[in-house]
């Protein structure tokens, strides 16, 4: 068994063969001699949370996008969520926030999405206690009138309804 000691004046440590380890990992100034890790295997612990994918590819041929996973905003009073983002373009095309409801988005084994369910019956169902609703929104940021539909539907009624003409009820 090799023990190294990483002095203060060198502190990075570099092992050009594979790592080991059989026990679990906290990575982060917040973690702790001592730490219980309960059933975690590799924890990160501090304020800014953050696992970056960089690509370091140099070929204009190769995809080279650096990508990173999120826990929180960085800022105080900021929101609390979890992030897939895409660090070239600087956009979180996946955010999910803090408290959202179990099964919210869910996606199963035969590639059927359910909204507020775990056992979607069709290619795509929304679920909800009442009046389960699809918005379509133009949001006019193309140059095209800003406009919103809703298709819903109850015990009582399917609609379509316009909600920029006082939320009208043309079918």
């Amino acid at each position: 068994e090799v023990i190294r000691i990483i002095k203060k004046e060198n502190p990075d440590f570099v092992d050009g063969d594979d790592v080991i380890v059989q026990g679990s990992i906290c990575v982060g100034l917040d973690c702790v001699n001592g730490e219980s890790f309960n059933f975690d295997t590799i924890r990160l612990k501090e304020n800014n949370v953050r696992i970056k994918f960089q690509d370091t590819s140099s070929s204009a041929s190769f995809p080279s996008n650096d990508w990173q996973l999120s826990a929180n905003d960085s800022s105080n009073g900021g929101e609390n969520y979890f992030a897939i983002e895409d660090i070239d373009s600087n956009k979180k095309p996946f955010k999910v926030s803090a408290g959202a409801p179990d099964n919210s988005i869910y996606v199963k084994s035969n590639g059927y999405i359910g909204f507020n369910t775990n056992t979607p019956a069709v290619t795509l169902q929304v679920t909800n206690c009442n009046s389960p609703t699809l918005r379509l929104e133009q949001d006019g940021t193309s140059g095209f009138a800003a406009q919103s539909w809703d298709v819903g539907g109850n015990e009582t009624n399917f609609f379509v309804r316009d909600v920029n003409n006082a939320s009208q009820l043309p079918f």
